[in-house]
Formats: C-alpha cells, sequence, structure tokens
C-alpha cells in the first residue's frame, strides 16, 4: 500500500478551518499525482495506489465536513464515484491474479503427470499422448477457468472504462479547481 504523504505545518494553535486546509491540499495533491497514469488501464498498482489516494482525500472531506460544507459534500460524492469504480477494477485485478495462479498450478501438474505418462509409455504411443495432451477433456477445471478469466477481463475493460469516463468528466467539470478552492480560499469558519 502506498504511503500517506506526510503533511507539514499543522499549527496546533491554528483553527480548525486553517489545518483542514492544509490536510486538504497534501491530499489533493497526493490524488492528482497519479493523473499521469489514469489513461493506461495496465498500471494496476498505480491505479489502486490512486485508490487508496482517493479514500484519503475523501476521508479528509468527511472528516472536516464542518468546515467545508455544502461544497465539501459534493467532492465527497465525486471522489465516491472514483474511489467505487477504482475498488471494482481492483477486484477484477484480484480475481484475474488468483485465476492465472490457478491455472499456472493446474497446468503444472498436468504437465508433471504428462511427463509421468510419457516416461512410462513406448515412444511409439508418444504422438497420440501429447496429441491428447492437447485436447483437453470435457472436464478438465482449466475450461471453467480460462471461460471465467476470460469474463474477468471483459468486465475489468468495461470497467476501467467506467471509471476512464468519469475521471475525464470530473477532469472536464473543473473538479480539480473546486477541490483546490476548498483548500486554499478563506472559509466562514476561520475565526
Amino acid at each position: 500500500m502506498s504511503k500517506a504523504w506526510p503533511v507539514a505545518g499543522i499549527d496546533p494553535e491554528g483553527t480548525l478551518a486553517a489545518n483542514a486546509r492544509r490536510i486538504l491540499a497534501v491530499r489533493i495533491a497526493e490524488y492528482y499525482a497519479y493523473a499521469p497514469i489514469v489513461a493506461d488501464d495496465s498500471a494496476i498498482e498505480e491505479l489502486h495506489a490512486l485508490r487508496i489516494a482517493a479514500k484519503r482525500l475523501r476521508y479528509t472531506l468527511e472528516l472536516f465536513r464542518a468546515v467545508f460544507g455544502d461544497s465539501g459534500e459534493r467532492q465527497i460524492e465525486r471522489v465516491r464515484d472514483v474511489q467505487e469504480l477504482l475498488g471494482q477494477l481492483h477486484d477484477h485485478d484480484v480475481r484475474i491474479a488468483l485465476i492465472v495462479e490457478e491455472l499456472t498450478t493446474l497446468s503444472a501438474e498436468q504437465t508433471v503427470e504428462l511427463g509421468r505418462t510419457l516416461a512410462a509409455a513406448p515412444a511409439s504411443s508418444h504422438p497420440s499422448i501429447t496429441a491428447a495432451a492437447l485436447r483437453p477433456r470435457p472436464d478438465d477445471p482449466r475450461r471453467g477457468l480460462l471461460e471465467l478469466l476470460g469474463r474477468q477481463y471483459t468486465s475489468r475493460r468495461q470497467t476501467y472504462e467506467a471509471f476512464y469516463a468519469r475521471w475525464r468528466s470530473l477532469w472536464e467539470e473543473g473538479m480539480r479547481a473546486d477541490l483546490v478552492a476548498l483548500s486554499s480560499m478563506p472559509l466562514a469558519h476561520d475565526a
């Protein structure tokens, strides 16, 4: 998991609003530091790190609801949308890795078994044994796993496209500028 960016300059004697803005500014910077990888659907680890940064940003906005008011509420919803889509994407990535791992294990086991069969069989039967190995039996568990793997990749692609479209729409709506405004403008709560 990516480590949270430290927040410097918190003033225990300062106002809640001033400290909240300082924390929010760091969380915004941390979140948007991942913007360059958003267009790369193969950046699995970085997209997961973006999800974690989104959580931190959202939790900061939620923690300081009283400071950021209605504008903060709107940003919470926006960040939540991105976070949820990235969570679904991460779930697909985890399932894909598990399926690939199981397929690798099954293939290795079947290869060892094929080697034993070939070692015990006369050389004249090797072509038919290897030909049969290339045509998996109907009950071969790899068939179902390959089907599942294909569905996961299809669903992952759809989820990524939904995430990317949402990211682009939020960018075009000016979400970043809205967040920066929350972190920099004096708020009514500054007393």
